[in-house]
């Protein structure tokens, strides 16, 4: 991704082998029949010996055959049989649902029946648990973790991104989220290189967990360069155990060259005077930019969840693709006037009263755009 694309807008023989003399002509021949060859052709039919032919030895016409008592059990009785077997087994409810019913059938099924659907149904659920462990504690290897890292943050430099957040799926599959396109990045690398870093579980064909692991793991990795982005733009606000105040808070061309100069990987980086003139030139990526850090300062101004900031700014996104061309030019004035306000003249965060923090709202933009129209 070019960094001026990313800132401006063999065959199977089958062989049967049988014992010697089986199926031997001499072996299945009656003793009457094997002497005279030019007889009666009639006569001379041999007769087949089927104890023979098929190895059954036989019993005594005065023995009875022993025979097993198939028995069907009555419904209720196959009930207890089923609870007896949950007992000792512990089915999932998904498996324990199919197999009282592959049980109970056919209606003549016996307590041999059920137990075989329940043993069946025990050891499908033992390879699905020890498939789903094998997924869980892969660990995606460094160059894979770097890769998502360069990446994201690659990405993040783009201004017209749809959605930020983890959870795009909440309004419809958006294409240009962070989440995606780098999804997309790592789909589009060599085959070879997938089979050195992806899960091998997650390359199989209809792996669900697999894939479910992956993309978690990418959620966590991108989480990572989202934090390291609200760290930038919180410069000189943001206090915590390792992150101190050195200064006044930076204007927005300030905020601008901090992340340009960070965020592009070492093979990428921008010299100060190209620095310069994208802070100069790219206007989408200042209004982008000062939005996102006068969301930011009001979550961390008033204490709140710091993962909700990002679901407020991907509905905000929203709500402004679908607006008129001069709605969402009276929102970018409102975010500049209010970025300047606060931030341009050198002062320090314990200076800025905390309720002036805020963001623009829709209603403000809609009077905004009412007072445009009367003139």
């Amino acid at each position: 991704m070019e960094m001026s694309n990313i800132i401006f807008g063999d065959n199977e023989t089958a062989e049967t082998t049988f014992p010697e003399s089986y199926l031997d002509p001499q072996s299945l021949r009656s003793p009457s029949t094997a002497q005279d060859d030019s007889s009666n052709p009639v006569e001379n039919l041999e007769e087949i010996n089927q104890n023979i032919l098929f190895g059954i030895t036989p019993f005594p016409a005065s023995d009875d055959i022993p025979m097993t008592d198939h028995t069907s059990q009555p419904p209720k009785e196959i009930d207890t049989i089923c609870k007896d077997l949950q007992a000792k087994l512990d089915l999932d409810p998904e498996h324990l649902k199919i197999a009282t019913i592959a049980a109970k059938y056919p209606p003549e099924a016996t307590a041999e029946h059920a137990s075989s659907i329940f043993a069946m149904g025990a050891f499908n659920q033992l390879s699905a648990t020890r498939s789903v462990a094998v997924v869980a504690n892969h660990v995606y290897d460094s160059a894979f973790r770097e890769f998502v890292r360069i990446r994201t943050r690659m990405i993040l430099l783009i201004p017209n991104l749809e959605a930020y957040s983890n959870n795009p799926h909440k309004h419809g599959v958006l294409a240009k989220t962070l989440f995606y396109l780098v999804l997309d990045a790592v789909d589009k690398q060599l085959d070879d290189w997938k089979e050195d870093h992806l899960d091998p579980a997650q390359m199989q064909p209809n792996s669900e967990e697999g894939l479910k692991h992956y993309r978690t793991t990418i959620g966590e990795l991108i989480k990572y360069q989202r934090s390291h982005l609200r760290e930038l733009l919180l410069t000189n606000i943001l206090k915590t155990q390792k992150t101190i105040v050195k200064g006044n808070v930076p204007s927005r061309g300030e905020m601008l060259a901090l992340i340009y100069a960070d965020l592009p990987p070492t093979d990428k980086k921008m010299s100060k005077q190209q620095i310069e003139a994208q802070v100069k030139s790219n206007q989408p990526m200042q209004i982008r930019m000062s939005y996102a850090r006068l969301v930011m300062v009001f979550y961390y101004r008033n204490k709140q969840d710091n993962d909700s900031q990002w679901t407020a700014i991907d509905d905000r996104l929203r709500i402004l693709r679908t607006s008129s061309k001069d709605f969402q030019q009276v929102h970018a004035q409102l975010v500049m006037d209010k970025d300047e306000k606060l931030f341009s003249h050198k002062r320090h965060i314990d200076h800025i009263p905390k309720e002036e923090c805020v963001v623009p709202t829709l209603d403000d933009v809609r009077a905004a755009l009412a007072a445009v129209n009367k003139t």
